[in-house]
């Protein structure tokens, strides 16, 4: 399995980025945000079998960190008022976990295997070490490590302990969309958030952890049109940014009149793209 199975060309047709605004990188990806409609069960899923730690339930709210660290890295919400769409194309095509080492990676793979868990696609190459699942909401994520190591099957299923949990290294580094006006979702990550393209159209910016990619896939689903309140699935991204960063960014919002929220204490700034997600910047 290539990336090209996860990216798709944005066919931008020439466009270039007039943003004023870029990431600095100091700035961070913490959270990326799912509605769900069983949140024991996805808390099961993503604790015990890829290795989260969950750190605090509020309300509707859990939220996991890695077992070492104290990162926020996903937000379940219990939306039991939500539209399941289970099984449909919804505004989130995939993501993908990062784990910093081999021997996280095999841990993750082998409790998977072991449960009879169901593994859509693997590689286990130097040049991509990765497999790519569905978690128990039909949310697609792949899981990869950047080490650069060629390994079979049953040596990744020996290597290691089946218990060991991610590091606080582990990430969010990749994340693909549907849209209906790919040209839209492109033009917005371009001009207002000063995201690059690279050779093959997939934007990226380079982040405190290191590079975030996102794809943006053409699909005619209706489904992206729901307020990502009323539907299950990814609700909103969540970056820390610097002072200086937001500022900088808010500025920018407001000079494109861009649709926003700005908290009274003006420490979160909230922007949507046009597939209806929510982009959270935080001081």
């Amino acid at each position: 399995m290539s990336s090209g199975n996860f990216f798709a060309n944005c066919n931008l047709g020439g466009l270039v980025s007039m943003s004023v605004f870029s990431f600095d990188p100091s700035s961070q990806l913490s959270i990326v945000a799912l509605r769900v409609k069983n949140r024991d069960q996805m808390i099961d899923f993503y604790c015990e079998m890829l290795g989260f730690k969950l750190k605090t339930e509020e309300n509707e709210l859990a939220i996991l960190v890695a077992e070492d660290g104290s990162h926020e890295r996903i937000w379940l919400e219990e939306s039991p008022r939500a539209t399941e769409h289970f099984g449909e194309v919804k505004r989130l095509n995939y993501y993908k976990v990062e784990v910093p080492t081999l021997s996280e990676f095999a841990a993750v793979y082998s409790r998977l295997v072991h449960a009879k868990y169901p593994v859509i696609q693997a590689e286990f190459t130097p040049d991509l070490c990765q497999f790519t699942i569905v978690d128990p909401e039909g949310n697609q994520l792949a899981i990869r490590t950047p080490e650069t190591v060629s390994i079979d099957e049953t040596s990744l299923l020996t290597s290691t302990d089946p218990n060991k949990k991610l590091s606080s290294k582990a990430r969010i580094a990749a994340l693909g969309l549907h849209a209906q006006d790919v040209q839209e979702e492109c033009q917005f990550l371009a001009d207002l958030l000063g995201f690059e393209f690279d050779g093959n159209n997939i934007a990226f910016q380079t982040l405190a952890d290191g590079e975030f990619g996102i794809s943006i896939v053409k699909h005619d689903t209706e489904n992206v049109k729901i307020p990502s309140h009323q539907i299950l699935g990814l609700d909103f991204l969540k970056f820390q940014l610097q002072d200086e960063q937001f500022e900088q960014l808010l500025k920018h919002v407001q000079e494109s009149q861009m649709k926003h929220y700005l908290d009274s204490k003006q420490k979160i700034l909230t922007v949507y793209d046009p597939v209806g997600v929510e982009w959270w910047f935080l001081r």
